[in-house]
């Protein structure tokens, strides 16, 4: 697990791997992260965005941080953020996040 993402970072849990390329050089990379299952998460809310809404205003709204947007995405089953309020009138989970809603196992 890394600590060098911050808290409120989706590959907070990720571990950091190195590789060393053709010519020597060591590079370091973040591993693959795995989306959780849908089913996994539990709705703390639903909401209908408005047609101008961004996923990182939601998620200010609604956990006080817009960097946590990703968590509705994942719930939500959205690999693109930009698009992650369409189409109009879709119908968002809103979810607990998987430490609380897991009983802390995300």
């Amino acid at each position: 697990m890394s600590d060098d993402f911050p808290p409120n970072s989706r590959y907070r849990n990720v571990s950091l791997m190195k590789r060393v390329a053709p010519d020597g050089t060591e590079e370091v990379y973040g591993a693959r992260r795995i989306i959780p299952a849908m089913e996994r998460y539990r709705a703390l809310d639903h909401l209908r965005p408005a047609s101008n809404m961004r996923i990182d205003d939601v998620a200010m709204d609604v956990y006080g941080d817009p960097e946590q947007y990703w968590r509705i995405c994942d719930a939500n089953g959205d690999a693109e953020p930009a698009q992650a309020t369409g189409p109009e009138g879709r119908l968002l989970v809103i979810p607990m996040p998987l430490e609380v809603a897991n009983d802390g196992n995300a």
